[in-house]
């Protein structure tokens, strides 16, 4: 049975940095150093494929505007609008169109033509007008790290979208940093983290190697280039 445990991380941090039986870096720093390699990961894996880790929440408008942002919010992938049965996409906007945006003339009245901002901690939508509906914000979330409560949890478990063998980028990340630590050379160490990067890259990439879904006859400009569905 595969076995990418805590526990089996550290140990096999600590072999690969040839470290076993040696205290000059323990547990607490080793799980440090994996939890880097987590990070570095779940940011190859959003970046490369975002719909790895998509989620959602949902805002009600008018009342949610600004909403708050999840606390292990990392990325926005979609904000759709749903109102009357119909759901709309949002794009985004920069802060320097605000104001250009709020215009009603430039709203024409249109339901599709709603847009968002991501300020801090917060969501923003314009126009603020009385338009009321349900936002649904499609994000990638923080990545899951690990702790000394988990060592005995299995790693894809705990963070079902690293596929099991993703884990051997974590463990080369982690005994590089253990050889930093020690100053020793880390050269052999880092090609093999890269190899493992472009293994993991080859993948992702081919995860759904399935057809795209695509819309023809579509009147751009207008409110039918925002209609997503009709809900029946």
């Amino acid at each position: 049975m595969p076995n990418n445990t805590l526990t089996n991380l550290i140990d096999r941090a600590k072999q690969r940095a040839d470290m076993e039986g040696s205290t000059f870096c323990t547990d607490t720093e080793i799980t440090g150093y994996i939890n880097q390699g987590i990070r570095e990961l779940h940011d190859i894996l959003v970046t490369l494929y975002e719909d790895y880790f998509v989620t959602t929440t949902t805002y009600t408008l008018p009342a949610s505007n600004p909403g708050t942002l999840p606390a292990n919010f990392y990325k926005a992938i979609g904000v759709d609008f749903e109102t009357g049965g119909i759901t709309y996409r949002v794009r985004p906007y920069s802060f320097q169109e605000r104001n250009m945006l709020q215009s009603p003339y430039t709203q024409q009245g249109k339901l599709g033509n709603l847009f968002y901002n991501i300020r801090g901690t917060q969501i923003f939508f314009i126009p603020t007008n009385t338009l009321s509906g349900t936002i649904t914000l499609h994000y990638a979330p923080m990545a899951t790290e690990m702790e000394a409560g988990h060592s005995g949890t299995q790693l894809t478990t705990l963070i079902p979208q690293i596929t099991y063998g993703y884990e051997e980028y974590i463990v080369c990340h982690a005994a590089i940093q253990m050889l930093v630590k020690e100053e020793s050379d880390v050269s052999v160490h880092l090609a093999e983290r890269e190899r493992q990067r472009q293994r993991i890259i080859s993948a992702a990439t081919n995860r759904d190697a399935g057809e795209s879904y695509a819309i023809t006859d579509v009147e751009i400009g207008s409110i039918q280039d925002d209609f997503v569905y009709k809900l029946s």
